[in-house]
């Protein structure tokens, strides 16, 4: 005599249990699309209040929550400390993996890992990257009564041009000393300001000369400062000269040697994928997918477009696939170059 269960039963019990292991893979109960109504989602910013991430992230959550499903509420948190170091460890491992937690740190902290800094405990190839917001080659301003308010009259030159930094792992801190080492310029990097905003401050407070940040968030922050003549950029980064800064010499013309061409390119590499988003580790594909898409919506939203011409800013986005590319030539670079590196940025 067989002991069997009715057909109709045992077709009932493998249902429930392929539906209950499809969900205990996906971490989702329900449509993903259906998942974040009624929900929060936080932009988890490696920066203080104020600064050019800050901005960025501001304006991306007033308008992202109308492109996810569900339309939920969006709020920036603001996580600073070590160029975006504190923020990105938090987001690969403490953060919640629901999809839930956005990540916005600064794109150089692939120069942190290429270089082993002290504290890094994440591997960007990993990340669930959304996007990235701008082509930004880094620049460096001055203010126009330095004492060398040209870049040839720096290099060389007995005394320093201070520029202020927020710490290493930014570019605000490591460019002005890669550009010192690869050019001769006499650059003094001063490091220790919260945010490239209280950067400005000191600027006019005349703690400092200048600063080296990205083009964009130079026009949208200190744009004035360029239009009345109190500042200048007395250098770019990049391989070739941008098209608002053809009359500023690049960098890479006052390079040394072929080394320290290589380190310049390698400074301005993380520009090109400039504040990018991103969600942790191990998020279900399909919230990722929904959260890609709408963060691409967002950058064609005409609301969106608006507000961002009015704060100066032009965005330049690239998608997960671009970054997943820059993030894998970057840290194919050889140990000798990354060790020379971490050694010009080393505090």
């Amino acid at each position: 005599m067989r002991d069997l269960l009715p057909r109709g039963l045992i077709c009932l019990v493998l249902a429930l249990s392929l539906s209950a292991c499809s969900r205990g893979e996906s971490g989702a109960s329900e449509p993903p699309g259906e998942f974040y109504r009624g929900k929060t989602v936080s932009i988890i910013v490696g920066s203080g209040a104020g600064g050019g991430f800050d901005t960025t992230a501001r304006l991306v959550a007033r308008h992202i929550g109308r492109h996810i499903p569900g339309n939920p509420t969006v709020i920036v948190v603001n996580m600073p400390g070590g160029g975006g170091l504190v923020a990105a460890n938090h987001v690969y491992s403490a953060a919640p993996k629901d999809g839930t937690v956005i990540g916005l740190f600064h794109e150089a902290q692939v120069m942190n890992q290429l270089t082993g800094g002290e504290g890094v405990a994440f591997d960007l190839r990993h990340f669930n990257w959304l996007g990235s917001s701008y082509d930004d080659p880094n620049v460096c301003i001055v203010r126009s009564d330095a004492p060398a308010p040209a870049f040839k009259e720096m290099i060389g030159r007995g005394m320093p041009i201070a520029v202020g930094g927020t710490g290493p792992g930014s570019n605000t801190y490591d460019a002005p000393r890669v550009l010192a080492a690869a050019t001769g310029a006499n650059l003094k990097a001063v490091s220790g300001y919260p945010t490239t905003n209280d950067v400005r401050i000191g600027v006019e407070r005349g703690e400092i000369h200048g600063m080296c940040l990205g083009w964009e968030s130079v026009k949208s922050a200190s744009g004035e400062w360029l239009a009345d003549g109190y500042a200048k950029v007395f250098v770019q980064n990049g391989t070739t000269r941008h098209p608002d800064l053809s009359d500023v010499p690049l960098a890479m013309e006052f390079a040394k040697d072929e080394t320290s061409r290589t380190l310049l390119r390698l400074v301005d590499a993380p520009g090109a994928m400039a504040k990018p988003f991103t969600l942790p580790p191990g998020v279900d594909s399909a919230r990722v997918e929904i959260m890609r898409q709408a963060l691409a919506a967002t950058y064609r939203d005409a609301a969106f477009l608006d507000e961002a011409r009015t704060m100066k800013l032009q965005f330049q986005p690239k998608d997960a696939a671009q970054i997943q590319e820059i993030l894998n030539d970057v840290l194919a670079t050889p140990p000798d170059v990354a060790a020379k590196y971490r050694e010009i940025i080393q505090p």
